[in-house]
């Protein structure tokens, strides 16, 4: 590659960058389409766009594309493969935490580039999802997912699952690693999780409680440590996950 198509490749990622960008998940790249009516009211009543006004489409798949806004329409004018996922899939399982605690976990590990979550109630857990409005609640986390990644420029919206508990967890994923506070434990996170970094890593989190006896016993070997301070609920998942994603980059 010449200097001259570097410095216009260059200019054309920073122009991207630039540019205003919305998740709608199922668009067709190359395709004209109309956008949702909330997507249309976001770009036109908070981010002031008008028509003839450029911005980015994000599909979901990889892929972000330029398009017009022509409407209640974008029209697509140029499609682009932005390198900004993490090579590592990273599956963040963690207990549900107090309060809205939960969302800042969305956020933040989003922004990472965690690309899958599982929340699980744990023995410890002082929350418990009603079954009646757990949907309610998967879907105000896919939002927090699609607006993060709108704003950190990824190119895939995280996948977010409940599962029933952490025999759940284990029973999906047997060879994830789980954090643990426990006295005496010496693996360290990145030590574990060497041998796994081709096919992805399932970090599970517990509860502000902690992990009871029995829960430890179903934890076994998988137990893991990130050093000899004990970390919030909140901190641990996004302190591995930066450990794993950010080291790797």
């Amino acid at each position: 590659m010449s200097r001259t198509q570097a410095g216009r490749k260059r200019r054309q990622s920073e122009d991207f960058r630039a540019l205003p960008r919305v998740v709608v998940e199922g668009y067709l790249p190359g395709e004209p389409a109309e956008l949702p009516q909330a997507e249309l009211d976001k770009l036109r009543k908070v981010l002031r766009l008008s028509t003839g006004d450029p911005l980015l489409i994000v599909p979901g798949d990889g892929s972000v594309v330029r398009c017009r806004l022509e409407g209640r329409r974008v029209v697509p004018m140029e499609t682009l493969h932005p390198q900004t996922e993490p090579a590592l899939k990273v599956t963040l399982a963690q207990a549900l935490p107090k309060g809205d605690r939960i969302e800042t976990i969305v956020r933040t590990c989003t922004e990472i580039g965690v690309a899958r979550f599982w929340f699980f109630p744990a023995a410890r857990s002082v929350v418990r999802w009603d079954p009646g409005k757990r949907e309610h609640k998967l879907r105000r986390l896919a939002v927090i997912a699609r607006e993060a990644v709108e704003q950190c420029f990824r190119t895939q919206v995280p996948t977010i699952e409940f599962l029933e508990g952490l025999s759940d967890v284990l029973e999906r994923e047997p060879g994830a690693v789980v954090l643990s506070e426990s006295e005496g434990l010496t693996t360290w996170l990145r030590e574990a999780t060497a041998p796994k970094r081709g096919s992805g890593v399932t970090l599970v989190v517990g509860p502000e409680g902690g992990w009871t006896q029995s829960e430890l016993a179903m934890i076994g070997h998988r137990g893991v440590t990130l050093g000899p301070r004990v970390l919030r609920t909140d901190t641990a998942g996004p302190a591995a996950a930066a450990i794993l994603l950010l080291g790797g980059e």
